[in-house]
């Protein structure tokens, strides 16, 4: 099954993976917990640390 993600969703995904790639901490995240948008911007960017690990 696949979710659909809107153009929003999946920027905040791309901007965590690039905010890895950039050096930034997880603690970065520019969305506030609460934000529909924190949890695609974190998934993003722990996919690119483990992506990196490897």
């Amino acid at each position: 099954m696949t979710t659909y993600q809107t153009k929003a969703q999946t920027h905040a995904f791309e901007r965590g993976m690039e905010a890895y790639r950039e050096g930034k901490s997880q603690t970065e995240n520019p969305y506030p917990r609460e934000a529909d948008y924190f949890d695609f911007w974190e998934q993003g960017y722990l996919t690119e640390r483990d992506a990196n690990r490897k």
